[in-house]
């Protein structure tokens, strides 16, 4: 699959708004289908623009629930103090390899490799407009890093998988639980601006009723070669992109492998 992106002389202001240039890009509809098991796919659609040091992605997804507020604080009348059960937040994903052995797959018992990823969250970074910037290492041994997870698969194989923020500040962060009574639901998380290169990827998604409307944007190097994939506009660039409708990382919908490849609003 083939993803165009034409050229524009100015960005899109990305506050999950179509602007009229997005007519210019041609749409791509992508089926993402679950990643343990191949099934129930969803049509996501795709369009890119950018400019002279940066690139845009608007993407829309069906989603028959607006799920905004991960892990709320939930009171509890019996014990008259809050709970936070988990509750997932909808999210989307997109990510591009920083190695050459790349795989959808962060199962695969063949391949080492490390992508970039922009994360987007509609309960955290989003409410002030910024996405997650982070970065994946799949590997067959083990990762020195206290965030590395180990997974056992079929015949007896493991994987080590690192999800990991980008150096900086977070968007967000953990706030604690209300001392009273201030409502049946709260948020259990508060914004706040982001800075290093946590800071490098800005977005936006609105909910209408029916599904998501996002659109997220960065430069093409952003001078942070350590956690960030540099896009070479001058030739395709490989990812893949992920949702998350009410669910937690393991069970997300993934896409096959997309080819982004810049063009200037001419064509050539």
């Amino acid at each position: 699959m083939i993803l165009e992106s034409v050229k524009v002389a100015t960005a899109p202001v990305l506050d999950g708004h179509i602007d009229e240039m997005w007519s210019m890009a041609p749409p791509l509809t992508v089926d993402v289908r679950e990643a343990m098991g191949g099934d129930h796919p969803k049509p996501v659609v795709l369009r890119t623009v950018h400019t002279n040091d940066s690139f845009f992605i608007l993407a829309q997804w069906p989603d028959a629930t607006r799920s905004d507020m991960r892990d709320p604080y939930i009171w509890s009348n019996q014990k008259q103090a809050y709970d936070r059960p988990s509750r997932p937040d909808d999210q989307f994903a997109i990510q591009f390899p920083m190695t050459e052995d790349f795989s959808i797959s962060m199962l695969t018992v063949t391949h080492a490799y490390q992508s970039d990823v922009w994360h987007w969250k509609a309960g955290r970074g989003n409410p002030i407009g910024w996405v997650d910037d982070k970065y994946h290492v799949i590997s067959q041994t083990p990762i020195d890093h206290p965030k590395a997870a180990r997974h056992d698969i079929h015949g007896g194989r493991t994987v080590y998988i690192l999800r990991a923020q980008d150096a900086g500040r977070s968007p967000y962060r953990v706030k604690d639980p209300p001392a009273a009574y201030e409502g049946d639901v709260v948020d259990s998380f508060v914004q706040q601006e982001p800075d290093g290169s946590m800071a490098d990827v800005r977005g936006k998604g609105v909910y209408d009723g029916n599904g998501w409307t996002l659109e997220m944007g960065r430069r093409f190097n952003t001078g942070h070669p350590d956690d960030d994939a540099v896009i070479d506009p001058a030739r395709d660039n490989r990812c893949a992109i992920a949702v998350l409708d009410d669910e937690l990382y393991e069970e997300h919908s993934v896409s096959s492998l997309i080819l982004l490849r810049f063009k200037d609003a001419q064509g050539r």
